[in-house]
């Protein structure tokens, strides 16, 4: 209600400035026509919410999180492998796991698969995952 009331008074107070500052004529009757509109619909705002009247963008999110954590992921991923080749010297296959929480994307869980069974060279993966900040790191050689 305290939203509703700001933005009908802030439209009103807008609408008589913007009436005041035009000069008389033709532009003026369309403007304070329009902005006379734009008032009505804020006005009338909370009686769709009543009836049951929604916007659908307000129903469901515009932005497909899902979709956009994949993306997220498969970028994050290849960049992942880039850092450790020329870092470390290491071929890998990363998945960077990203989850949308808390009105942010997250790294949730990194997962490593190194071609090599060397121990040294996993630890170091996994060292150097922890120097960049990840967490819920899983290293591991490939099996052939």
């Amino acid at each position: 209600m305290k939203t509703f009331l700001l933005s009908a008074t802030g439209v009103i107070f807008l609408s008589v400035i913007i009436s005041l500052l035009i000069p008389e004529g033709k532009l003026n009757k369309t403007i304070t026509f329009i902005m006379r509109l734009i008032c009505i619909m804020v006005m009338i705002q909370p009686l769709t919410e009543i009836f049951g009247i929604k916007d659908s963008a307000s129903e469901a999110s515009r932005v497909d999180y899902v979709y956009v954590c994949e993306i997220y992921s498969e970028h994050q991923s290849g960049e992942l492998e880039k850092l450790i080749l020329e870092n470390l010297g290491a071929r890998t296959k990363c998945s960077v796991e990203v989850v949308y929480e808390d009105d942010e994307f997250k790294v949730d869980r990194v997962t490593v698969s190194v071609e090599e069974n060397n121990s040294e060279l996993i630890k170091d993966i996994y060292e150097y995952l922890g120097q960049l900040q990840y967490i819920n790191i899983t290293v591991y050689a490939e099996s052939t």
